[in-house]
């Protein structure tokens, strides 16, 4: 575990920050290669696109966190932007992405789903970096395990799951099948519901790998959330799919 990978005077790289920069690079870098295989949109709107995913989605994801832990940020309210050090919630970042993404549509006057569909796949190669970066921050460990690849972080007692690592892998093969699926018949959106019922399903999973931070009637937060994304997608597929001639 390394947050900082490099120090030189007050400048510092963290391990966090470069792992997301990697991932939205490359899959800037992957975006556009396809969508020129495609003749799809052309690399300005493609970086718009992304930046505004990326803005409202650290945005989300950062103000579920500082909410969660409002206690210490009252007292240090600089740290709130100090996101290269770790601090995102998935959930808020996706809800807030969603929203910002869905207005921007609008605002371009574009397709939807069809853009949703596009970016999906690399928003969850970004996703699996995001969570490599937990790793060496050494955040969003899992529950104190003895299995032979149990990590020991720092700043915890015993030996813990690599929960950071189930999702990264669960992450890129979730990557490799939409990529896969997307060069198949396939209608407006079946691309993005595949991916919210298919992370939806491991995330769930996962959770029971992790500490929670807050349990109701024996689920934790991401879990109930969870559930209600896997309904939510499901209800608008089946919606869909009836919809295809």
């Amino acid at each position: 575990m390394k947050p900082v990978l490099l120090a030189f005077g007050p400048f510092h790289l963290y391990s966090y920050g470069l792992s997301i920069a990697i991932g939205v690079l490359l899959a800037l870098f992957l975006m556009k290669r396809q969508s020129r295989k495609e003749g799809g949109l052309d690399a300005e709107l493609i970086f718009d696109m992304i930046t505004t995913v990326l803005v409202w989605g650290f945005a989300g994801a950062r103000l579920f966190y500082v909410a969660q832990n409002l206690s210490y940020y009252w007292n240090e309210p600089l740290k709130i932007f100090a996101v290269w050090e770790g601090g995102l919630i998935f959930y808020g970042g996706a809800i807030a992405a969603m929203i910002g993404f869905w207005l921007w549509t609008r605002w371009k006057k574009l397709p939807f789903w069809r853009s949703l569909d596009l970016i999906i796949p690399y928003a969850v190669l970004t996703h699996a970096f995001g969570r490599i970066g937990c790793f060496l921050n050494g955040c969003c460990y899992g529950k104190s395990c003895n299995l032979p690849w149990a990590v020991k972080f720092p700043n915890v007692a015993q030996t813990v799951h690599p929960t950071q690592l189930y999702e990264a892998v669960y992450d890129l093969a979730l990557f490799y099948f939409l990529i896969y699926r997307r060069k198949r018949p396939h209608f407006e959106g079946q691309i993005s519901l595949l991916y919210f019922l298919l992370y939806g399903m491991g995330r769930y999973l996962i959770e029971y790998l992790r500490e929670p931070s807050w349990v109701g009637l024996g689920l934790t937060a991401n879990q109930w959330l969870s559930i209600a994304i896997i309904v939510a997608a499901f209800i608008i597929f089946k919606t869909k799919q009836k919809q295809v001639p």
